[in-house]
């Protein structure tokens, strides 16, 4: 069995990134927006100011996890008649059976975001906020033509397979933001965030053109892609395959932890209470978050062109000659050694990358009721500029903040990945605040504790310690009064 430790071909890791991801994350809890207890909300929008200084505990201060998908682990893994468990490619799955649940264009997108340490108190006229925290985000798309020629091989057939693509950035930013009243109803914030880029992958097949030769049993496969990768290590080389004269690239080897880039990033937002001008208790605001870019070093750069035709057998694990039926491990194994014969680059050298972030909107609107005002009900409209990987969510929320220590929400979803329920608790004393919550429910783990039927899950967690007397200095910059 081959190291796992070591990147397989870029093929290999877009589409089983598809089948084996279990959590992913996005940059804050957005059901806790309207929460006015809910110490981070500046990282949705700078401009949301706490009535109260706090520091987070280190690494426990918030952890936010989220994945979004329109697949899930019960797509790729069933049981046959025996009971036993069988990956995709198995002889006794049903081609149709499989087929049936992939959809047109197969996206799972991961973000996970961890505060390392962040801090927040009143100063120089406003609020302030310092943050440390790690991010990682990372997406994977492959179109239904690709699982499609997997699974059936049909020698009768030719295919044609567009936008395999997999991108990941992992990088650690220190942000520090100030919001302050501008007038007695605006609030304006900014964050200023410098990156430090870890490691990044951005791998592109624009077009694979798969011809039969019925007569050889074989495949004349042509592909036009690129791939730029920056984790620290080297690309590894085919044994088997040339191009231009030069062993194939199909994986990467030795990884490394460390600094393999460096950026920056601006997020500003704005909040403006319509009490004095439209309707008493509307309060409506707006951001946008991750604006700025990330320039990557050392990296490790690979191309393949529609004029470097290459023959390929065809799917071995079909076969099932030496594979267990109940060993998943094993069959994936498998399937991920055919992958690194069907997909490889050309070395085309090192050097820079600079890419964007994934800069984010965001517009919201609270109404707190007039007739208890410890309840409101809120709408946040969220769309993310990313690609490929671009989303939007609209999500209604009820929030009730019935004691001072006590504050509670609950959301309804509609998104680019389909309709999902989520819930926040914020239990705050001075000296110790205790938050959790989802955006999305887990709505059926399966038998492996993975969403079964799509990716769409997530959770929230995070201690922090709030300090000072309520009010004040600080209660005179709150913007959800």
């Amino acid at each position: 069995m081959k190291n796992r430790h070591n990147f397989r071909s870029f093929g290999i890791l877009a589409v089983l990134l598809l089948i084996t991801v279990v959590s992913t994350a996005q940059e804050s809890l957005r059901t806790g927006y309207f929460l006015n207890g809910n110490l981070y909300r500046h990282k949705i929008n700078p401009a949301m100011m706490n009535d109260q200084n706090y520091i987070s505990l280190p690494i426990l201060g918030g952890v936010s996890v989220n994945a979004a998908g329109d697949v899930g682990i019960d797509n790729f893994i069933f049981r046959n008649s025996a009971g036993e468990k069988v990956s995709f490619m198995h002889s006794s799955v049903d081609a149709n059976e499989f087929l049936s649940g992939i959809g047109s264009d197969n996206k799972i997108m991961a973000d996970i975001d961890m505060t390392i340490m962040s801090a927040g108190f009143s100063a120089f006229g406003g609020y302030n906020t310092i943050d440390i925290g790690f991010h990682s985000r990372t997406g994977a798309s492959v179109p239904y033509e690709m699982f499609d020629f997997m699974k059936n091989l049909d020698y009768n057939s030719s295919y044609s397979i567009n936008d395999i693509n997999i991108l990941t950035r992992n990088y650690v930013d220190i942000a520090f933001g100030h919001s302050r009243k501008i007038t007695k109803d605006l609030t304006l914030g900014a964050r200023v965030k410098f990156i430090l880029g870890l490691a990044y992958a951005d791998v592109n097949l624009d077009r694979v053109d798969v011809v039969s030769n019925p007569s050889s049993l074989k495949w004349t496969v042509r592909t036009q892609g690129s791939a730029n990768v920056s984790l620290g290590g080297d690309f590894k080389y085919s044994d088997n395959r040339m191009i231009n004269g030069t062993k194939a690239v199909n994986g990467y080897d030795d990884p490394s932890l460390g600094v393999n880039g460096f950026g920056m990033g601006i997020d500003f937002g704005a909040v403006y209470d319509l009490s004095n001008v439209l309707t008493k208790g509307l309060i409506v605001s707006a951001s946008v978050t991750d604006l700025g870019f990330m320039n990557w070093k050392k990296v490790s750069k690979a191309a393949i062109d529609q004029n470097n035709p290459f023959e390929f057998d065809g799917f071995e694990y079909v076969k099932e000659h030496d594979v267990s039926p109940d060993n998943i491990d094993e069959q994936f194994n498998s399937l991920k050694d055919d992958l690194e014969e069907f997909l490889s680059f050309e070395d085309k050298g090192k050097g820079s990358e600079s890419s964007s972030l994934a800069a984010t909107l965001n517009l919201g609107a609270e109404y707190k009721m007039p007739f208890y005002d410890k309840l409101s009900a809120g709408v946040l409209f969220t769309n993310r500029f990313d690609g490929d990987y671009s989303f939007y969510k609209v999500s209604l929320m009820a929030n009730i903040a019935p004691v001072k220590w006590f504050e509670f929400a609950v959301s309804g979803t509609k998104s680019t990945f389909g309709t999902s329920f989520g819930a926040m608790a914020n239990v705050r004393f001075t000296g110790f605040n205790l938050f959790v919550g989802t955006d999305c429910f887990f709505s059926d783990l399966g038998e492996y504790s993975i969403p079964a039927k799509d990716m769409n899950a997530s959770v929230s967690v995070g201690v922090n310690v709030p300090f000072g007397k309520r009010g004040g200095k600080a209660k005179k910059v709150e913007i959800a009064e």
